[in-house]
């Protein structure tokens, strides 16, 4: 036979009972009414001296009396506390409902989500509790809003002007910053990816070394910093207004740090250096889940940068330049504007590497890219197009204007020695022009052939000279300039 002991307060279905605290209230102060009814005659007895104090009926209304004085005071209490409980109750359900919405919706709980304290006694007491409790699930649902926000930003792209620009946006919303600036590790110093609100001048520094001054204090540290801007070397910071500029009285430097370093340093313009903690939990965390975002995103910065550049000459490789003659083509078409391209190849270049070896050719290869890349416009590209071959694209600059900057290029290359062991040696280049409109084109890669074919023909032509895609005929440079000039923008 088993013989199964069950907890006081659990019945045979193994539920916990509830016990009622009013239930409990009401028989306490029956009974206390009662002892008070039984006592109350021999104390009568004592102080009146009377045998009567101690006789049945006296006995019976001393406990009647006491019965109902505590069925009075039980009523009572229940009428006066049960109602505020109610009221308690109510709010608190509503309050729950308002947490709720806001967990399911995202927007954070308002101020409706707090009980009004009505009193300073026990009820006001859980009044007050319950508000902190509300508080304290207010922020951690606004900080899971946030976080929850970070990463589906974040998640939509790996581009470093995107990732960057939704950190520091969104460390500047926490903190209700109007100005802020967001620095990256890329190995050497800190430089520049994001910014907003900040007027940019001579003196906005676009890269931070980790000595620099108090920054180091919070980079080595990884703490959040309150520097003042005159007192801490940050007088560049100034903030655009309606009315002109002002410097903020504080900036917060706050370093976004992963596996112990600092891959990130946020600057944000503040009006004031008081940081309230629910601010500081959420800034703590965005920072701290922003920061492995941003270090991936500067890694696929350097990745598409090597991918984009040829190891010899250190300009863009072929791939990189067709693809950004095809953004500056649609730029064109849609704008209106003239875009030209530049084909131009090394003479003799097999002979030159023949004769002096592929270490010479190299140094020559080097030298041409180098002259190109100091004399064009910063808005023009440059790649190596493959071997000997180097192609321009230079956008906004009509046909003459781009053959008088062919020439520069070819007399300049031709004009400059190549210092090679201790050897001086020189090249010349020949030069394929072509402008769309122009040329009459539909697509990039045309223009690419249409300057192709000029190149073609002054290499034909005796090289070491410059021609252009005229329409349907090839001129040279002195063929050109005879023809009408045709109206350009650019160099």
């Amino acid at each position: 036979m088993t013989i199964t002991l069950h907890h006081p307060q659990e019945n045979l279905s193994g539920r916990s009972v509830k016990r009622s605290v009013f239930r409990n209230l009401f028989f306490a102060m029956i009974a206390f009414g009662i002892l008070v009814g039984l006592i109350f005659p021999p104390f009568a007895k004592i102080v009146l001296n009377s045998d009567r104090a101690l006789s049945i009926e006296f006995f019976a209304m001393c406990v009647a009396a006491g019965f109902l004085v505590g069925l009075v005071n039980f009523t009572l209490f229940r009428m006066v506390v049960s109602r505020d409980l109610a009221r308690v109750v109510a709010g608190m359900k509503h309050v729950l409902e308002g947490v709720a919405a806001a967990e399911n919706t995202g927007s954070g709980c308002t101020e409706g989500c707090k009980l009004e304290v009505t009193s300073n006694d026990a009820i006001g007491e859980i009044e007050s509790s319950f508000n902190d409790m509300t508080e304290a699930i207010a922020r951690r649902l606004a900080l899971e809003e946030s976080t929850r926000s970070l990463h589906t930003g974040l998640a939509a792209s790996v581009e470093l002007e995107d990732v960057s620009k939704i950190i520091l946006s969104s460390m500047a919303q926490i903190r209700g910053a109007k100005a802020a600036l967001l620095y990256g590790d890329t190995g050497e110093a800190l430089e520049l990816v994001a910014e907003f609100g900040i007027d940019r001048n001579d003196q906005l520094p676009k890269k931070i070394y980790r000595e620099s001054g108090p920054l180091h204090q919070s980079l080595e540290s990884g703490k959040v910093l309150s520097l003042s801007p005159l007192q801490d070397g940050l007088e560049w910071i100034e903030q655009s207004t309606p009315l002109g500029r002002f410097r903020p009285k504080c900036i917060l430097a706050v370093p976004l740090m992963t596996k112990g370093r600092a891959v990130g340093l946020g600057l944000m313009a503040c009006n004031t250096d008081e940081l309230p903690f629910d601010q500081m939990q959420i800034l703590d965390s965005l920072r701290t889940q922003g920061a492995p975002y941003l270090q991936s995103a500067i890694l696929h910065k350097k990745i598409k940068d090597l991918a984009a550049i040829d190891d010899l000459t250190l300009i863009l490789n072929r791939r990189f330049g067709l693809r950004r003659l095809q953004e500056e083509f649609s730029r064109s078409v849609r704008h209106g504007v003239p875009l030209s391209v530049l084909m131009m190849d090394v003479d003799h270049f097999k002979n030159f590497n023949d004769t002096f070896g592929h270490n010479a050719g190299d140094a020559v290869l080097k030298m041409v890219s180098a002259e190109i890349e100091s004399t064009i416009r910063s808005g023009d590209v440059v790649c190596r197009y493959g071997g000997e071959e180097f192609m321009v694209v230079a956008p906004g600059t009509g046909l003459n204007d781009a053959v008088k900057l062919g020439e520069r290029l070819r007399r300049m290359i031709e004009t400059t020695p190549i210092r090679y062991d201790t050897q001086s040696l020189s090249v010349t280049i020949s030069m394929g022009v072509a402008t769309w409109p122009m040329a009459r084109v539909s697509i990039s890669e045309e223009l690419v052939t249409a300057a192709d074919n000029a190149l073609y023909f002054a290499k034909q032509s005796g090289r070491n000279q410059v021609a252009a895609n005229w329409g349907e005929q090839m001129l040279p440079v002195a063929a050109l300039e005879k023809v009408e000039s045709q109206p350009s923008n650019g160099h």
